[in-house]
């Protein structure tokens, strides 16, 4: 098969983290490898008004594109590959713009049952400090920061201030226990990853300083924890997702394993993406992991 490949590239004078969600040419490079790998025909298709002249000459699309724009932004190519016929990779568009929005993506999830911090957008004199704040809409760690974890009423005032160049500020109460992140592929559970701290502090935070120097600062590794597995397949369940997605989960100060957030375009960088990380632990090659996230379409498509 032809398979388009959809994306958004991260210019090279990016400012701050304005462009964090985008990929780079190592992740569209290393795609099209594994995809010949797989015996299909990768066709670089990119984002915005050269899509919409080349998408109709491939057999589907493997998705990674964040679009621009407002809360739908994620789920412009999953929506116009619905409307021109073509079939795509990854969850559909209303799966996608619900998870993109942490607040709905909490009701939904609160909605079905799954243990999730309580949260408020904007301060709520109702919730239980430490509090953790974020964008609501933002993804790729953006604008999470050491700051992010509020102590009392003067940080957090602080600090949503700074957060609302973003956009709404999703506010809750700070989950306090063990971090990991789940990697599902078709529906079943990849592993289990637990990210640990290397330096031992009170309150851990994976924020995108950590991120970027994750070589130096976290251990990961896959852990047994059928209550975590359990929420991310909650999750998959309850919004309906499709093929691949990643899903936060931490524990709350009684040890309940809580939903956090979940990333059904999750990133793909041969060496440095959660997913890919995970995969390679579990003894997965990236061709492997990319040759079943297709094989999870492929079947939805001619199915």
């Amino acid at each position: 098969m032809r398979i388009g490949l959809t994306y958004n590239l991260k210019p090279e004078d990016a400012p701050d983290d304005a462009f964090e969600e985008f990929d780079s040419l190592e992740t569209v490079e290393g795609l099209e490898r594994a995809i010949r790998a797989a015996g299909h025909e990768p066709v670089r298709l990119g984002w915005g008004v050269s899509l919409l002249g080349s998408l109709q000459s491939v057999d589907g699309v493997f998705n990674l594109a964040e679009g621009i724009g407002g809360r739908g932004r994620e789920s412009q190519v999953p929506a116009l590959c619905e409307m021109l016929g073509i079939p795509h990779s990854g969850s559909g568009p209303l799966a996608i713009g619900l998870t993109l929005d942490k607040a709905l993506a909490k009701l939904v999830a609160k909605a079905h049952g799954i243990a999730t911090a309580p949260w408020s957008l904007g301060a709520d004199p109702s919730l239980r400090f430490p509090l953790f704040a974020k964008p609501a809409n933002e993804g790729s760690s953006m604008g999470i920061t050491e700051r992010s974890l509020c102590h009392n009423e003067a940080d957090l005032a602080e600090t949503v201030n700074t957060l609302t160049k973003y956009g709404p500020v999703l506010v809750e109460e700070f989950l306090p226990g063990d971090e990991f992140t789940v990697g599902i592929i078709d529906g079943e559970v990849l592993a289990v990853m637990q990210v640990v701290p290397r330096e031992t502090t009170e309150h851990f935070i994976y924020s995108l300083e950590v991120k970027r120097d994750y070589t130096n600062r976290v251990d990961y590794k896959l852990v047994d924890a059928p209550d975590v597995a359990e929420v991310a397949l909650a999750v998959w369940r309850a919004f309906d997702l499709r093929d691949v997605a990643r899903v936060d989960v931490r524990r709350d100060r009684d040890g309940v394993a809580s939903f956090v957030e979940v990333n059904p375009l999750p990133g793909v960088h041969p060496i440095n993406s959660d997913l890919v990380i995970m995969a390679n632990a579990a003894g997965w090659t990236y061709q492997q992991l990319i040759a079943r996230i297709v094989a999870s379409a492929e079947r939805r498509w001619r199915g």
